[in-house]
C-alpha cells in the first residue's frame, strides 16, 4: 500500500471517529438544492447497541423475525468490548448477546438454511487491542458456540474493506482471510484458493446458479473456480489496475458483474468473456467502488461511488452498459468536506421499484429505479459505512449506523424484488452470496 493510499485512509478514519464522538445531525445549510422527497420513511425503532457498527449490516433470519448485527470499533477505538446480538424485528428489543471481547466482527453476517450464522472477526491482543488475526466463526441461532476456523494464518494485514462468508447450497462457506478458504460445515478445510502472491482478502466470493465460485481480488483476476475441489475454470484480468474491494454481482443469464477499483464496471460471460465496461470516466467522473452492485429484473445495475469527483453520487447503468442516470445528493452540510458524503453502502432493490441505500453523512435515501428521483428519505443518527440493507415482507428497512444504532425504517415495498436478478448486497436477506433458481 502506497503513502498517499495510507494518507487517504487515515484521513479517512480521523473524519469518521470525530463524526463518531459528534454524533452529527444533519443541519440545515446547504450545498445544493435538490428536489425534496414526495414521502418520509416513518421510523419504525431504533435500538443503541453497546458499541459501535463500523463493517457490518443487518441479516435477517429465515422467517425475518430476527435481525442479526455484530459490533464493531470504529478504527483508531479499539479498547470497546464487542458483541454478536440478536434482536426482535418487529420491535427492537435485544433478544441475545454473545460476547466477543474486543474481537469486531468484521464482516456482515450470513444465515444458513437451519438459522446458523457465520461471520468474520478480527481478533485483537486483549491488553494492547493490536490486531493478531482474522478468524471465520459458526454460532446458532440462540447465539451458541459451534466452532471457528483461522482464515489469516500467514498472518497478513489486512487494512479496509470486508470479506462476508458466502453459503454454497451444500452447506460449504467461502470466505477470504489470507487467501479464499473453503471451509465444510463441521468447521474442516475443505480446499483454499490465491493468486501468484499472497493475498490479504477483504471482499467476498459469489455463487452461480451452477455452484460455480466466482472471485477477484487485488493480485487475483475475476477467476471461476469449482466448488469440489477450488480448481480453476478461468480466470480473466480485468485491467491493469484491477483492484477490488467490492463483491461480484451475478444476472440471470450467467453474466459477472464487477465494479473495481479505478471505477470501471465489468460485465463478464459465464465462459469468462468479456462483454462489455463502463468507465465513471466517460461520464466525467472519477472515485473508487467500494459499493457493490445489485442487478434489477431488466438488467439494471445500482451502485454508489467513494472519493468522487465532482461528487461522490449513486449510478445506474443500463444492461448494454450505457448511462441510465446518476444521482449527486444534495441539500448538504457547509461544513462537512465533499469527500465525506461517500457511497459505501450497496443497495437493495425493493418490490416498489425502489433502490434504497445508506450514505456516509447519515441518510437512507429511496430513488426511484427509472430515473433516479428521490421517492423518500431517512436520517440516522451519525454516519453510515458498510452497512447495507436489508428489507422484510412487511417492507420495514434495517440499517445500521457509526454511533451503533440499528435502525428500522418502513418503506412502500414489500420486500425485495423477487424479479430482480441479484437484489442486494449478498444477493438475499441471509447474506448467502449465492444466486437461486427462481
Amino acid at each position: 500500500m502506497g503513502l498517499k493510499q495510507l494518507q487517504v485512509i487515515r484521513h479517512k478514519t480521523r473524519f469518521l471517529v470525530s463524526l463518531f464522538l459528534l454524533s452529527v445531525v444533519i443541519s440545515p445549510g446547504c450545498r445544493k438544492k435538490e428536489a425534496q422527497p414526495d414521502d418520509p420513511m416513518p421510523r419504525l425503532w431504533v435500538t443503541q447497541l453497546p458499541s459501535e457498527v463500523y463493517f457490518c449490516s443487518p441479516v435477517l433470519s429465515i422467517d425475518e423475525k430476527k435481525v442479526f448485527i455484530g459490533t464493531s470499533a470504529i478504527p483508531g477505538i479499539n479498547k470497546k468490548y464487542q458483541f454478536f446480538i440478536a434482536l426482535d424485528a418487529n420491535t427492537g428489543t435485544e433478544i441475545w448477546r454473545m460476547p466477543l471481547g474486543i474481537n469486531g466482527v468484521r464482516s456482515a453476517p450470513s444465515v444458513d438454511s437451519d438459522n446458523s450464522i457465520f461471520f468474520t472477526v478480527e481478533t485483537r491482543d486483549p491488553v494492547t487491542g493490536i490486531i493478531t488475526g482474522d478468524e471465520l466463526w459458526h454460532i446458532s441461532a440462540e447465539g451458541n458456540f459451534i466452532w471457528k476456523y483461522d482464515i489469516n494464518q500467514d498472518n497478513l494485514t489486512i487494512e479496509v474493506g470486508l470479506s462476508a462468508p458466502t453459503i454454497g447450497s451444500d452447506g460449504t462457506v467461502y470466505v477470504g482471510g489470507d487467501k479464499l478458504y473453503a471451509v465444510n460445515p463441521d468447521g474442516s478445510l475443505k480446499w483454499t484458493f490465491t493468486g501468484l502472491w499472497p493475498e490479504a482478502i477483504r471482499n467476498a466470493p459469489a455463487i452461480g446458479s451452477d455452484g460455480t465460485i466466482y472471485f477477484v481480488y487485488h493480485n487475483i483476476p475475476l477467476t471461476a473456480l469449482n466448488p469440489d475441489d477450488g480448481s480453476v475454470k478461468w480466470s480473466l484480468p480485468l485491467g491493469v489496475d484491477d483492484h477490488c474491494f467490492s463483491s461480484p454481482a451475478i444476472g440471470t443469464d450467467g453474466t459477472i458483474y464487477v465494479a473495481t477499483q479505478p471505477g470501471i464496471l465489468y460485465a463478464v460471460s459465464q465462459n469468462g468473456n468479456l462483454l462489455w465496461t463502463f468507465d465513471i470516466a466517460s461520464v466525467g467522473f472519477t472515485g473508487v467502488f467500494r459499493s457493490s452492485p445489485s442487478i434489477d429484473k431488466n438488467g439494471s445495475l445500482y451502485f454508489g461511488l467513494n472519493a468522487g469527483n465532482p461528487s461522490s453520487a449513486f449510478f445506474a447503468v443500463n444492461s448494454g452498459g450505457s448511462l441510465k442516470w446518476i444521482f449527486e445528493p444534495g441539500d448538504l452540510p457547509d461544513d462537512v468536506p465533499d469527500d465525506h458524503f461517500d457511497i459505501y453502502s450497496s443497495p437493495a432493490i425493493g418490490t416498489d421499484g425502489m433502490i434504497y441505500f445508506g450514505q456516509e453523512f447519515g441518510r437512507v435515501y429511496a430513488l426511484r429505479g427509472s430515473d433516479g428521483s428521490i421517492a423518500a428519505m431517512a436520517e440516522t443518527s451519525s454516519g453510515i459505512t458498510w452497512s447495507s440493507p436489508a428489507i422484510d415482507k412487511n417492507g420495514a428497512l434495517y440499517i445500521c449506523d457509526l454511533n451503533g444504532k440499528v435502525f428500522a425504517f418502513q418503506t412502500t415495498s414489500d420486500g425485495l424484488d423477487p424479479e430482480a436478478q441479484w437484489p442486494k448486497y449478498r444477493y438475499d436477506n441471509q447474506n448467502t452470496g449465492r444466486i437461486n433458481n427462481k
